[in-house]
């Protein structure tokens, strides 16, 4: 059939399956039936370490004499509470109902960082079920007793990494705004953040009509008469739009607006991935007073 061609030669998606019997078919007994769980780390990890890790799963269930069914792949953290993992829960849901019976993962910690009180949960319902989980790169195959020692360890190490790395971060971002470095993302209107700087400064193309609606504001004009005006002259936001009462209120209320840091509020988005945004109300520092991001 491939004339000249070594079986390392064929592409995985090209390859054939096998049904009891040897003609060629598809696989539908669950117990030669594997699914691959991937996850990327958006900070550490590039598509083509994905590619490598799914190679490397494809290999090891082919050496296991397993059928690849469907392959899920993840790009949200694994140790955040709150995180809406769907992949993870179809990943996990697939083989509790039966349709597979084995799920593989590159190394322990792509599949969770949550401690052993998730993996371990895994491993019961895999166990009620007659299924397993092999953890690749760890040596770890949850169908052998002796294991279940080895995943709880390598569980609760992932945990703390996690944990540790969050909580040095959180302490480096604190320190960073109370000294008045930028946090990230975009400024408001009027104020820039260059290349290789850590405080806002009058943003050339913009200052002066932010000037202009901070001068209309102190003197009393109404949000919807500003607005009208900038129309009226030809001017637009950021993004090219026309001017709104809200836009206006909007920025009078950022301390970032102000030269002042803004405290920033976390929250969760619709596909699950934490976010931050900044409030209306100014950092204060240590020694009671806001602290200064740069230029207003």
């Amino acid at each position: 059939m491939y004339v000249g061609l070594t079986w390392a030669h064929i592409p995985w998606t090209a390859r054939p399956t096998w049904i009891e019997g040897g003609r060629m078919g598809t696989v539908t007994d669950p117990a030669k039936l594997c699914d691959l769980f991937l996850r990327r780390s958006t900070l550490q990890d590039d598509k083509t370490t994905l590619n490598a890790h799914e190679r490397d799963l494809r290999e090891r269930a082919a050496r296991e004499g397993l059928t690849v069914r469907k392959v899920w792949k993840e790009e949200l953290s694994a140790f955040k509470v709150g995180v809406k993992r769907e992949e993870f829960d179809s990943a996990i849901s697939a083989v509790l109902a039966g349709e597979v019976r084995h799920l593989l993962v590159w190394k322990l910690d792509r599949l969770s960082r949550r401690g052993m009180g998730q993996v371990g949960q895994v491993l019961d319902q895999f166990d009620s079920k007659g299924a397993r989980l092999l953890a690749h790169m760890d040596g770890l195959d949850s169908s052998i007793p002796q294991h279940r020692g080895l995943f709880a360890w390598l569980a609760e190490q992932a945990r703390s990494e996690s944990y540790n790395t969050s909580t040095r971060t959180r302490r480096t971002k604190a320190e960073r705004k109370f000294t008045g470095a930028w946090p990230g993302g975009q400024p408001p209107y009027g104020l820039r953040v260059r290349k290789g700087k850590t405080s806002t400064e009058h943003h050339p193309k913009e200052y002066a009509a932010s000037r202009r609606i901070a001068d209309g504001l102190l003197a009393d004009k109404a949000a919807g008469t500003i607005a009208d005006e900038l129309n009226a002259d030809g001017l637009t936001t950021r993004r090219g739009g026309r001017w709104r009462s809200s836009t206006i209120t909007q920025l009078a209320h950022s301390p970032a607006w102000a030269g002042l840091m803004p405290v920033h509020d976390r929250y969760t988005d619709e596909s699950g991935r934490e976010r931050w945004r900044a409030t209306d109300e100014p950092l204060i520092g240590p020694e009671g007073a806001p602290s200064v991001s740069g230029w207003a």
